[in-house]
């Protein structure tokens, strides 16, 4: 599964990491924006893959698709994806939130798999090489855990997307309660559990307004990926 999870970093970063505010914007109100981030998909999924790019990946009957195929392949679809959502949410009435959100990106990384080299899932399915797999996680703690959550209490509480000081402060406390899961042993539990705890110290006293929602998703979240980094880390929890 190198191929796959490679494509899934490429997908978080592209997706996440680097869709800055206003290539979001830009995607919204022009086909160029668009374009801008597909290629941007394209570019670093191609960076991530470039000793594979010129082998096989799959084969469509006698019909046999190499990496730049099989990249120019997602490119087509990601767009094709991306443009029916903001299509139907301008036109159709389609609410942005947590269900088209989710459906959206397991429609990106079903074509992933499916254009990834066929590989029964094994011991690599929910292990893939080291570095990836850090990053991967990496990715979901900070930003991608920052969008489910806005996505959620917005349909909830009909929030709005959190500002730069309330966006990267929880960043910063998922960061460190992530990096917990790296220590060696079963000592460090305590600390994590202290750090859990002054964050919802600094809820309570109000010291930067955050819903308890928005805590508790982010906790539990980044707990989830702390263990599942542990075993990629250490080959078991």
């Amino acid at each position: 599964m190198t191929i796959f999870w490679r494509l899934v970093l490429s997908h978080l970063l592209a997706d996440f990491t680097l869709q800055f505010n206003f290539v979001n914007s830009l995607k919204r109100k022009s086909v160029y924006g668009m374009l801008l981030h597909c290629f941007t998909h394209f570019f670093v999924s191609v960076a991530l893959t470039w000793n594979t790019v010129g082998s096989v990946w799959f084969r469509l009957g006698p019909l046999e698709v190499n990496g730049w195929l099989a990249l120019t392949l997602m490119f087509v679809v990601h767009f094709f994806i991306d443009e029916v959502r903001i299509y139907s949410m301008k036109h159709l009435s389609y609410r942005d939130g947590t269900v088209s959100f989710l459906v959206d990106q397991f429609l990106h990384i079903y074509v992933l798999f499916m254009i990834s080299p066929m590989i029964y899932p094994g011991h690599g399915f929910l292990m893939p090489e080291k570095w990836i797999g850090v990053a991967v996680m990496l990715v979901l703690v900070s930003h991608v855990t920052t969008v489910l959550v806005y996505f959620i209490e917005k349909d909830m509480y009909d929030t709005q997307f959190p500002n730069f000081d309330v966006k990267y402060f929880l960043i910063f406390e998922r960061l460190v309660l992530w990096a917990f899961f790296f220590v060696a042993g079963y000592w460090w539990t305590p600390f994590a559990a202290a750090w859990i705890f002054q964050i919802f110290y600094i809820r309570r006293k109000r010291i930067i307004d955050l819903s308890l929602l928005n805590i508790a998703f982010s906790v539990v979240l980044t707990v989830f990926f702390g263990f599942w980094t542990r075993y990629i880390y250490y080959g078991a929890i």
